[in-house]
């Protein structure tokens, strides 16, 4: 966060204070970062916490009977000034250490130790926002203040179960063969807010990584998409489970055991599927484009828009229950809202408010 959007963001969110008061507040802010110099910038505002962290406490130390107190008594506001001018100064000295020292910037890497593994930030940092009414206070975050960032995991860390939970962004995978079991899977972030990215490790090949936005947070009309892009070898995971709010999701080659995606304003677009044990989607707002897709045993897919699917083999070689509220499309026949067949290749279960294509070639 830049140090112009921090001092917005501060602002709105100190609105219940007298003005004079705010504009005491924002000025000694200001100050601290204009102590900590261009340079530093991003770090002071680290240190500082979120917006909404500094706010509330700036607001606690405002109680009831301080607010309107007669103006001889500055207890309050002296409070949160001594606090804020003893920041200032470890601030001061921990930049010219900083600036002194020969610590260089790092790609992200696995913790070492086990309990630095639960987690890539601090439990407490998913829940340090709003300290205000999301509703009455919204942040807008500018186009220019979205940025990127690289974490690596070590496959061995996901093969089992890869879980990805977003309530904003788009999600790509992308397949690399040239990776092996004993090198990184890596996701690249691209546009996203600077928020926390929490990522969990439940063991024996198990992550899960989510991604947040506070709830009062909206980000400009002219930003950029939000992309996840994930690079994995095509037959790294066994069970890959995507839940995301906004977003859509595009899979390149892949072989799986299990495939949940649950995308609640999204769709899904598949090149070459293959899933052993269950296939799971479902797309209240979406489309679903699978371009080949085999499947063993079972497959439900729901959708509002279209479904597209180019299976492996005749439909007529699966038990198949395609419903819609059009027509079903296979090949070149149409049968109206409704198709079943019966056959060994494995269950397919689809529902769409509009039309289902299965094997149709255009």
């Amino acid at each position: 966060m830049t140090r112009t959007a921090f001092l917005a963001a501060l602002e709105q969110l100190l609105a219940p204070l007298p003005e004079a008061e705010r504009k005491d507040a924002l000025s000694y802010y200001e100050d601290y970062l204009d102590a900590a110099g261009p340079e530093n910038e991003a770090r002071a505002i680290a240190e500082l916490g979120s917006p909404e962290e500094v706010a509330r406490k700036i607001l606690d130390e405002q109680s009831p009977q301080g607010v309107s107190a007669a103006p001889a008594s500055p207890a309050p506001r002296s409070r949160w000034r001594m606090v804020l001018g003893g920041g200032l100064a470890v601030l001061v000295l921990a930049c010219f250490f900083f600036q002194h020292s020969k610590a260089t910037p790092v790609q992200p890497v696995e913790p070492a130790s086990p309990a630095a593994d639960s987690s890539s930030v601090p439990e407490e940092a998913s829940s340090s926002y709003l300290a205000v009414p999301a509703d009455t206070v919204p942040l807008t975050i500018p186009a220019d203040d979205l940025g990127e960032s690289t974490l690596q995991i070590p496959l061995e860390k996901l093969n089992q179960e890869l879980k990805l939970s977003l309530n904003y962004g788009s999600v790509t995978f992308v397949t690399d063969p040239s990776l092996t079991s004993d090198k990184y899977a890596t996701f690249q972030f691209d546009n996203f807010p600077h928020s926390p990215v929490l990522r969990t490790t439940g063991g024996d090949g198990r992550t899960t990584l989510t991604f947040e936005m506070p709830e009062n947070w909206q980000v400009a009309e002219d930003a950029p998409e939000a992309m996840l892009t994930v690079t994995i070898p095509a037959d790294a995971l066994a069970r890959l489970i995507i839940s995301l709010e906004t977003g859509d999701v595009r899979l390149a080659p892949m072989q799986l055991k299990t495939l949940t995606v649950a995308l609640n304003n999204g769709g899904l677009r598949a090149e070459d599927l293959t899933v052993t044990r269950d296939l799971l989607v479902e797309l209240p707002v979406g489309g679903c484009n699978i371009d080949h897709l085999s499947i063993a045993e079972y497959a439900s897919i729901a959708a509002t828009r279209c479904i597209r699917l180019h299976l492996d083999g005749d439909p007529a070689d699966y038990t198949t229950d395609a419903r819609t509220d059009n027509v079903v499309r296979i090949g070149n026949k149409e049968y109206d809202k409704r198709y079943t067949s019966t056959g060994p290749n494995g269950i397919l279960n689809l529902y769409a408010k509009g039309l289902i294509y299965l094997n149709v070639d255009e």
